[in-house]
C-alpha cells in the first residue's frame, strides 16, 4: 500500500458565533432571552444595562449605537413595572415547597410502635420504592443489602403497606388496588374479586366474558369498574415534585378602547442594553496598548451585533404578529371555533421570509389573546376540504370527533367508520384512518374500551 499526499478542494457551510447567537435569541423565549442577556453583561464589559428611569431618545450614547429603535419597545412606565415587580415577587414568595413522598412516610414512620430493626428496613424500603409507589426490589436483594432475616423483611413490608398514601409499598398496579379495598374492608366486594379473578379481562374491558366466569350480571361488573376506577393506580404520583412555569407571553392582541387591532410586544423582561461612553474614550486613549484596544473594539462589535440581533428578533416576532391577526381575524375575533388552516411556509411566503426563520421565531413564543394564552404554533395547522370548497383546521375537526363521542350512547359506542360517516354529514369528508389517528392523539380509547353493557345475568 502505497502512502502519498494529496489536496482535496471541498466546500462547507458553518456558522460563524454571531449568527449561531443571533439564532438563539431568535428562538429562544422571553425569559430565556433574559438568562442570555444576562449572561452576556458578565461577560461583556463594555455592555450596560440601562435603567428604567434612563431611557431618552436624544440619548447621544443610544442614537450612536442605534439603539433607539430598541427603546420604542420599552413602553412601560417605571411606575408599572414597580407594581409588576412587586406583583412577580409576591406570587414567587408565595409559592411553598412539595413535600416528597419519602419525607411524608419518613415522617409517619415516627410515629410508629415497632423494633429498632424492623425500622431500619421500612426506611430502607422507602427509599427504594419508585415514583408510583410500587416496591419492585427482589426479596433476596433486599435481604443482601439490609442483612435483615425474612421475618423482619416481611414484617417491614405489611408495615410499609399500612402507610399513607393507601396502596403504598405494593409490587403492581393490581396489588395496589387490592391493598387499597382492603384497607377499606372491601376483600369481599365484587371490585376485589374482578381485580383477583379477572385482571386481565378488566384491562381488555371484557364486562360481558367477567359477568359470565363470576356468575354475576353485567351491571355488577360495571358499578364495580366504576369502583375500582375511584381507587389510585400509582399513589406516589400525587407526591410528585412539578416545577410549574408560568407562561409569559411574548405578544399580547387585543382591541383598545377605540375598538382598534393592537399588537403589544411584551419587553418587560428583556433587559435595555448600550455600549458605555468609557470604552468609546478609552479607544483614543494614547496609554492604553494596541492589544487591550483590540480587545475592546472586539467587546463592543459583539455587544452591538447583540444589540441589533434582539431589535431583529422583536421586529421579526412584531411581523408575524401582525399577519396572525390579519390571517386568522375571526379566531381574535370570535374564538377557537374560527380557526383557520395556516401554515408556516404560507406565512413565510407572505412576509418575504424564510419558512426556518418563521419556524425558530414561534419557538418558544406565547400570544395573550381575548379568549386566553396560546402557544404561536397553535395558529398553524393543517386543514381538511369540506363539500362546500372551504378548509377545515384539524383542530376543529378534533373538537368534532371529542364531540361527537362525548355524545354517544355509551353502551353502543360509536366506531371510527360511523364517525367518518357523521362528519360527512356536516360536510367534513375524513378519512377513517384520519378518525383513529386523531382520536389517539386525543388519548380516547377505542370503541370496545369505551363500551359499557346493559343489565344482563348468568346463572
Amino acid at each position: 500500500m502505497v502512502q502519498r499526499m494529496e489536496q482535496i478542494q471541498t466546500q462547507s457551510q458553518l456558522l460563524a458565533p454571531q449568527l449561531r447567537q443571533s439564532l438563539k435569541i431568535l428562538q429562544v423565549s422571553a425569559m430565556d432571552l433574559r438568562n442570555v442577556i444576562l449572561e452576556e453583561l458578565q461577560m461583556n464589559p463594555t455592555l450596560e444595562e440601562l435603567p428604567l428611569d434612563e431611557v431618552s431618545l436624544d440619548d447621544p450614547v443610544n442614537a450612536e449605537d442605534h439603539w433607539e429603535d430598541y427603546n420604542t419597545f420599552a413602553t412601560d412606565s417605571k411606575a408599572n413595572a414597580i407594581a409588576r415587580s412587586r406583583k412577580h415577587d409576591f406570587l414567587m414568595n408565595s409559592l411553598v415547597s412539595e413535600i416528597s413522598l419519602q419525607d411524608h412516610l419518613y415522617e409517619q414512620i415516627g410515629f410508629l410502635d415497632i423494633s429498632h430493626e424492623v425500622e431500619s428496613v421500612v426506611r430502607f424500603l422507602v427509599g427504594s420504592i419508585d415514583e408510583k409507589g410500587f416496591l419492585t426490589l427482589p426479596l433476596h436483594k433486599i435481604e443482601e443489602q439490609t442483612k435483615a432475616d425474612v421475618e423482619t423483611i416481611q414484617a417491614a413490608i405489611a408495615t410499609l403497606k399500612q402507610l399513607d398514601p393507601p396502596g403504598i409499598g405494593c409490587d403492581g398496579p393490581r396489588t395496589c388496588l387490592l391493598q387499597q379495598l382492603k384497607i377499606q374492608n372491601k376483600s369481599s366486594s365484587v371490585a376485589f374479586q374482578i381485580l383477583d379473578q379477572c385482571y386481565d379481562l378488566l384491562l381488555r374491558n371484557k364486562v360481558v366474558d367477567i359477568a359470565r366466569y363470576l356468575s354475576i350480571s353485567c351491571d355488577a361488573v360495571q358499578g364495580a369498574i366504576e369502583e375500582i376506577a375511584k381507587l389510585d393506580p400509582a399513589p406516589g404520583r400525587r407526591f410528585e415534585v412539578h416545577h410549574v412555569q408560568g407562561v409569559i407571553p411574548d405578544v399580547a392582541i387585543y382591541k383598545n378602547h377605540l375598538h382598534e387591532w393592537v399588537v403589544d410586544l411584551n419587553n418587560h423582561y428583556i433587559p435595555r442594553l448600550c455600549i458605555g461612553n468609557t470604552y468609546e474614550h478609552l479607544l483614543s486613549d494614547t496609554s492604553i496598548n494596541h492589544q487591550d484596544k483590540n480587545y475592546l473594539r472586539l467587546k463592543m462589535r459583539s455587544g452591538r451585533f447583540l444589540i441589533q440581533s434582539i431589535l431583529h428578533r422583536q421586529r421579526t416576532i412584531e411581523r408575524i404578529a401582525y399577519a396572525l391577526l390579519d390571517k386568522q381575524k375571526d379566531f381574535f375575533e370570535a374564538g377557537p371555533k374560527h380557526l383557520k388552516p395556516l401554515t408556516l411556509q404560507s406565512l413565510a411566503e407572505e412576509l418575504s421570509i424564510h419558512e426556518t426563520t418563521v419556524s425558530r421565531a414561534v419557538a418558544n413564543k406565547f400570544v395573550k389573546t381575548s379568549f386566553g394564552i396560546f402557544d404561536f404554533k397553535y395558529f398553524f395547522t393543517k386543514g381538511l376540504n369540506s363539500d362546500s370548497g372551504d378548509s377545515i383546521a384539524n383542530t376543529i375537526i378534533k373538537r368534532q370527533i371529542q364531540k361527537v363521542i362525548e355524545q354517544e350512547d355509551k353502551t353502543k359506542p360509536l366506531s371510527d367508520q360511523k364517525i367518518v360517516e357523521i362528519l360527512a354529514q356536516k360536510n367534513v369528508k375524513i378519512a377513517r384512518r384520519t378518525v383513529a389517528k386523531y382520536r389517539e392523539m386525543l388519548s380516547i380509547p377505542p370503541t370496545n374500551l369505551r363500551r359499557k353493557y346493559d343489565s344482563y345475568e348468568y346463572s
